[in-house]
């Protein structure tokens, strides 16, 4: 079991600054593209590549087949991870997820706002009990204890159902159907009420590069010689509680009132994304959203070159813009029990893939997740926010990448320097 302390989160704090969000945050700027709106609901098995993300040009493997999604880290600087091409305001998201292992491996499922409203899954390799959830509001990191850990066997071998319900009036974590916590919307250190993006990824928190701080939470030094590793996903539900075509801020409060739905209304569809989520969890088919990813905001906040600040170096980092467009059709929750070799990535389909099995857990559905508490978890300073592991990428790893470049840089200059040097001192000699 990993234990964190106040002092570890702190160190945490200083690796850098989020990726998504920084291209336009709202807080900041006035004129930041809209997001677009899923307006619906889904279930993906990825068997094949989904229309519904996108990778963002991280380095890693990034696998689909009849297993699911396998996101694997075959050597060091590589963090594979996909963002939604779409934004949810309020909503369930319900993922059947297997941790990478390994000692300074981090995996996480979670959703971040363009204005650093967040709400996290998160594992690491090393802690086989455990499982973290964690928030944030408006990128606030001037403290880490929101984190709370929370009781799961086996989680780097086992699937289990994980599952966030963010409501206007709370945000409810799930495992296996079982409520292991619940975070009122007057929290006093704040509340994510921003549209959000839904973010899979891994990353090695332990690398010999990041701060020690962020070693230490990540549970210590990664050790590349037993690569790969990989963070497997089933299946992923999503439903949105509000509707319209895309989401705007109408100030730069971040404020839940602020928020804007073009041809719809924020929580205008909760009664009905219940409906379409129970149907999905049973394997039943919804009709799917159209959903147009060609929203700058809704890619380009991970495409577009950013710098970022780090506690070590200063990192750019830069990938390339992209686009997706889908058309309505008919989603069915893959409720899927065979296991097999996936295989390496394909085009993306215009429909989603329908299955009739259920993913196989240890544990009962979230169909209807009981309100019963778990055992009440550790409340022990946990993970640092996203907004300050760009997006729960490795960023040190990337800053060691370009502070290498930069030091490449530094001794040609100086070498060039040197050259002309003695070529000056020769011509004064002949002198």
């Amino acid at each position: 079991m990993v234990k964190l302390n106040s002092k570890t989160l702190l160190s945490a704090a200083l690796v850098a600054q989020s990726v998504v969000g920084e291209a336009c945050n709202p807080m900041t700027s006035t004129n930041c593209p809209a997001d677009t709106a899923l307006s619906g609901s889904f279930s993906e098995d990825f068997h094949t590549e989904s229309k519904w993300f996108k990778s963002i040009g991280n380095p890693g493997n990034i696998t689909y087949g009849s297993d699911g999604l396998t996101l694997t880290l075959e050597k060091r600087l590589d963090n594979p991870s996909l963002h939604s091409t779409f934004y949810i305001m309020y909503g369930k998201v319900e993922a059947i997820a297997q941790a990478a292992p390994g000692q300074g491996m981090i995996s996480s499922v979670f959703l971040q706002s363009d204005d650093l409203d967040e709400i996290d899954i998160e594992w690491t390799g090393g802690d086989t009990t455990q499982v973290q959830s964690n928030y944030f509001s408006k990128g606030q990191t001037t403290t880490y204890d929101r984190g709370e850990f929370h009781p799961v066997d086996s989680p780097q071998t086992t699937y289990h159902n994980y599952t966030v319900d963010w409501t206007k009036d709370a945000v409810t974590w799930y495992i296996d159907g079982v409520s292991v916590r619940v975070l009122p919307s007057d929290a006093p250190e704040g509340f994510p009420e921003s549209p959000m993006a839904l973010n899979i990824g891994i990353w090695a928190g332990g690398d010999s590069g990041n701060a020690p701080g962020t070693i230490e939470w990540a549970g210590g030094l990664t050790d590349y010689s037993q690569a790969p590793f990989s963070m497997g996903v089933k299946q992923i539900i999503v439903t949105d509680y509000s509707s319209g075509s895309e989401y705007t801020y109408g100030d730069q409060s971040g404020s839940a009132d602020s928020i804007k739905a073009k041809d719809g209304s924020v929580n205008g569809r909760y009664d009905q994304a219940q409906v379409e989520f129970a149907a999905l969890v049973d394997g039943q088919s919804v009709s799917e959203p159209s959903v147009s990813a060609n929203q700058s905001s809704t890619i380009s906040a991970v495409s577009s070159t950013v710098s970022v600040a780090s506690s070590t170096s200063s990192v750019v980092v830069s990938s390339s813009s992209a686009t997706n467009t889908t058309s309505t059709s008919t989603s069915t929750s893959s409720k899927k029990t065979s296991t097999s070799t996936s295989t390496t990535k394909t085009a993306a389909p215009t429909t989603t893939t329908t299955s009739s099995a259920k993913p196989t857990t240890t544990s009962k559905s979230s169909t209807k997740p009981t309100t019963t508490e778990a055992p009440k978890p550790s409340t022990t300073s946990t993970a640092p926010s996203s907004s300050t592991l760009v997006t729960k990428e490795h960023v040190s790893s990337t800053a060691s990448s370009s502070a290498t470049v930069q030091i490449a840089q530094s001794n040609g200059a100086s070498k060039s320097f040197a050259s002309w040097t003695m070529l000056f001192t020769l011509i004064i000699s002949l002198f």
